[in-house]
């Protein structure tokens, strides 16, 4: 089993919550963990917030979602600056230290402190996508859990959830 979904959202600083909003929404009601559903939250919103503001001219970005077999994966797609290029270090990330009075340059670090899994890559339509995963954790009794140990197992899928 896989659940997808997909945004397409305004590159607008108030599409930034709305996005975050939507996904916990989605894993709440799977029965995701809530600090699991925090992380991926903050993970979210620093990448969102990153096209937002480092992003060249376009008129909207996308959020793909996809969860299976226990890992939530997500790509944040924008559509650069028409040249491939984002503003330089934009999405760079590096084993350099942050200043812990920077006002920039740390959402990529804060981002690879609470994924599993993180990508920079260009996306072939000149601009960059950030990719993350995050193994998730449930609730007890969670429908997410049942749905997909359900697809692992090939337990009937009309049984119902203990």
């Amino acid at each position: 089993m896989e659940i997808q979904m997909t945004l397409h959202l305004p590159r607008d600083a108030v599409s930034v919550p709305v996005g975050r909003q939507v996904l916990d929404s989605c894993l709440e009601t799977l029965g995701v963990a809530p600090d699991t559903r925090g992380d991926i939250a903050l993970a979210l919103s620093e990448a969102c917030a990153n096209v937002v503001q480092h992003a060249g001219p376009g008129e909207e970005y996308e959020v793909q979602v996809s969860a299976r077999d226990r890992r939530c994966t997500i790509e944040v797609v924008n559509a650069g600056s028409g040249n491939g290029e984002l503003a330089p270090g934009a999405f760079a990330v590096t084993d350099e230290p942050v200043a812990i009075t920077a006002e920039h340059g740390r959402g990529l670090k804060i981002i690879e402190a609470v994924v599993d899994n993180l990508q920079l890559t260009g996306n072939g339509r000149q601009g960059t996508t950030v990719h993350f995963e995050k193994t998730l954790e449930w609730v007890p009794g969670a429908a997410g859990q049942h749905l997909f140990s359900a697809d692992v197992e090939g337990s009937d899928p009309a049984v119902p959830i203990p």
